[in-house]
């Protein structure tokens, strides 16, 4: 059986589907190929066991690169024979499942993890078209696919209501981790004194640190203006965002705001970060302040919990169930700087409270959100044959 996952680009690959990708192995006489945009990370991909082959991939709205990458796509299905497909993320949903339907593929399954810049409301005139192209491109994905697996409840209600699917060829999960891979315990002495040379962290100082795109709707502005309300009270506090640039979103972060905030604040913004594990082990505290359409238990939470830090974020609906309010962090309403900064100085302010929101933090990423659990179940009910003793 030839199997073809299909996502955006390498580091993606490493990231969410390593977990995905063992599974898949354990299928009698399955082999593999991963279609992504694989840059650098080629090398690492294909140690997983499986065929990578790079198809580029571009990231924003051009009619042009996606009939290209549709293209691409369909040739390459076409040339492997593969037999079943699994997309995983708006584009290669939509793109994917076109290109796999022509190219014979007989099984199809579409992973959503979010809705996908297209997919938001806009207001102007171009994003109210390209949101109309979207919706009419997923419909028809999804009545192209057998199943398909959402890892948030509200995604897939919104797939329903908007008749793209019936509720019978959906399957729901939580998202999921490694959580043998996300350990305090798996970061050497080195890389964590590496991790505080970046994020210049001096003897005494405490951290607290934010994982997110660099767009305003992850609460860019609010985790600022905390650090900023928290500068006098609590200046032993260093607030670290780790967020590459957006470039062509409408709803970017500019470089020259986070800039001026590093020279009024207690606050340090280092880019992308490759390796954001030796981040969470010498944070204190992990926050996300997002009002973004997430795609359910952010990852920018399940690592630092797995890794056993408390957490702060939102009352958003696609945040709230990693928080069990006071056992492992606590809830701030949406846009609310000065909730935001009175939650944070609660918590940096009381060791024992810390250690014990994180020792559970830990606790509730093993029992409820460990891949290991997670994707042989889901997999299985989408029809694909795991072995039980996956």
């Amino acid at each position: 059986m030839n199997i073809a996952l299909i996502c955006p680009d390498g580091w993606s690959i490493l990231l969410f589907c390593k977990g995905i990708i063992r599974t898949l192995k354990t299928i009698p006489e399955a082999n593999v190929y991963v279609l992504c945009e694989s840059g650098r990370y080629h090398d690492a991909i294909s140690s997983l066991g499986v065929t990578c082959i790079s198809v580029p991939v571009n990231r924003w709205h051009n009619p042009f690169a996606d009939l290209r990458y549709c293209w691409r796509l369909w040739q390459t299905l076409r040339r492997c024979k593969c037999e079943v497909l699994l997309n995983f993320s708006t584009k290669p949903n939509i793109y994917g499942t076109i290109a796999g339907k022509f190219a014979g593929v007989k099984c199809t399954f579409l992973h959503v993890v979010g809705f996908g810049a297209g997919m938001m409301p806009r207001t102007d005139l171009l994003g109210k078209m390209v949101r109309w192209v979207f919706v009419r491109l997923y419909r028809l994905a999804c009545r192209w696919s057998q199943k398909v697996w959402f890892t948030n409840q509200n995604d897939r209600n919104a797939f329903i209501e908007f008749g793209f699917i019936a509720e019978q060829a959906t399957i729901l999960s939580r998202n999921y981790l490694d959580t043998d891979e996300y350990t305090i315990e798996s970061v050497s002495a080195r890389r964590k004194a590496d991790a505080k040379a970046i994020c210049g962290l001096v003897n005494g100082e405490q951290m607290v640190l934010m994982v997110a795109r660099m767009i305003w709707q992850k609460g860019i502005r609010e985790f600022t203006e905390a650090a900023e309300l928290l500068r006098e009270s609590h200046p032993e506090i260093r607030f670290v965002l780790v967020a590459p640039l957006e470039m062509g979103s409408p709803d970017a972060v500019p470089a020259d705001y986070v800039h001026e905030k590093e020279r009024t604040a207690n606050f340090r913004w280092i880019g992308f970060q490759e390796d954001v594990k030796s981040l969470y082990a010498i944070a204190d505290l992990a926050v996300l302040p997002t009002y973004y359409k997430e795609g359910g238990y952010p990852r920018a939470l399940l690592e630092p919990m797995s890794m056993g830090k408390p957490i702060v974020t939102t009352t958003s609906e696609d945040c709230r169930k990693t928080v069990e309010e006071g056992r492992n962090g606590f809830l701030v309403p949406i846009r609310d700087s000065r909730a935001l900064a009175e939650a944070i100085g609660r918590v940096m302010s009381d060791h024992n409270l810390r250690s014990a929101l994180g020792q559970y933090s830990r606790i509730k990423a093993v029992r409820d959100f460990d891949e290991k659990a997670i994707v042989p179940s889901a997999l299985r009910q989408l029809g694909l044959p795991v072995p039980e003793n996956t």
